[in-house]
């Protein structure tokens, strides 16, 4: 009999399970990044921390078949912030799929976020057309797409032979010659990586970044600090100038899998006081993106989005990928009222 419960297990247990599951069903056709224990740790546990409210597994006796993890958040919804969960990655193991173990992890999450008066919740996919049938049952659903992505390639032959497919092969064969490192001449002078001192000064910087944002992740004080530093996993750099911090740029990386392993970087967040010039902000990207290429990062990428300005990327070497992304919106009530044309602000994750 399968039993949905909390996740009894900790952050080793949650990567070990979900990359066997995740690479026993797609490894062999699409990218996948690897979750690994320091991430898992970082975004869904903090050492054991974190609150274990969106935290679901499905056991059989004391054996996991399925998780649904997804994060508490504060949400922008319009203009006001509300409670809610960010996240929203059902796995179950390929022996007990068409059980409908998805369809009562649905369930269970609906009933907590009905529990906490918790709004909504978000997910974020660049594959999927749309939400498996058992959120859609289960839950009041929108799809918001249209988000597209920044690319920056610091090893264009190892991504062209990494990529499964000819068309990108191809592409990445053909880029290799054209591609200019530009970012390795950006002088690092008062830029340094983030301390804990400088948490004040950033928040009001991200909340500068998120103003315009009507759709979309925002942060608590606590999870603005755990997102720019948490042991060695995410990397921010700031600008200071004049004794005060005035920008920063927030990263992690992870590894991904697809023809062989190479290491990707994400960037979560770019902010920055009005009154630097553009010239100081390419140079605090170019700082991160140099210490990036140090690395050994393969490539980069970023959503589109507030504080994302084009002329920035563009002038850093940074390439627009299709607008294939989208929000998934799951409402646990439906009288929610969502804006029609939402500025959307998410992780790539």
């Amino acid at each position: 009999m399968i039993e949905v419960r909390t996740f009894e297990g900790d952050a080793s247990e949650a990567s070990w399970f979900l990359n066997r599951v995740w690479q026993s069903t797609y490894g062999k056709t699409a990218p996948l990044p690897v979750w690994d224990k320091r991430f898992c740790d970082w975004r869904l546990f903090r050492d054991g921390q974190a609150p274990r409210d969106y935290l679901l597994a499905a056991y059989e006796g004391r054996h996991l078949v399925g998780t649904l993890f997804a994060e508490p958040a504060r949400l922008r919804l319009g203009r006001v912030e509300v409670d809610g969960s960010y996240g929203l990655r059902a796995t179950v193991t390929n022996s007990h799929r068409g059980q409908g173990i998805g369809a009562k992890l649905a369930k269970e999450l609906l009933r907590r976020h009905q529990d906490r008066a918790a709004r909504l919740t978000l997910g974020f996919t660049t594959t999927e057309p749309r939400p498996p049938g058992f959120w859609r049952r289960a839950w009041n659903t929108r799809l918001f797409g249209g988000l597209g992505l920044w690319m920056y390639a610091f090893d264009a032959k190892a991504l062209a032979g990494w990529s499964f497919t000819d068309n990108e092969r191809r592409l990445f064969t053909l880029a290799h010659p054209l591609l200019r490192h530009r970012f390795r001449e950006a002088d690092g002078q008062g830029i340094r990586p983030y301390q804990p001192a400088d948490l004040g000064r950033c928040m009001t910087l991200v909340r500068g970044m998120l103003r315009p944002v009507t759709l979309g992740y925002t942060y608590t004080t606590e999870q603005l600090a755990a997102q720019l530093q948490y042991r060695d996993v995410p990397r921010t750099f700031v600008l200071e100038q004049d004794g005060e911090v005035r920008g920063l740029v927030s990263s992690h990386s992870l590894l991904m899998t697809g023809v062989g392993e190479l290491t990707a970087e994400v960037v979560d967040l770019m902010a920055f006081d009005a009154a630097v010039s553009s010239e100081d902000r390419q140079r605090l990207l170019q700082v991160a993106m140099q210490d990036m290429e140090r690395r050994g990062v393969a490539f980069a990428g970023m959503l589109r989005g507030p504080g994302t300005s084009a002329c920035l990327l563009l002038r850093s070497g940074w390439v627009p990928l299709p607008r294939r992304a989208q929000v998934t919106c799951l409402m646990p009530t439906c009288d929610l009222d969502l804006p029609a044309d939402p500025c959307v602000f998410t992780h790539l994750r």
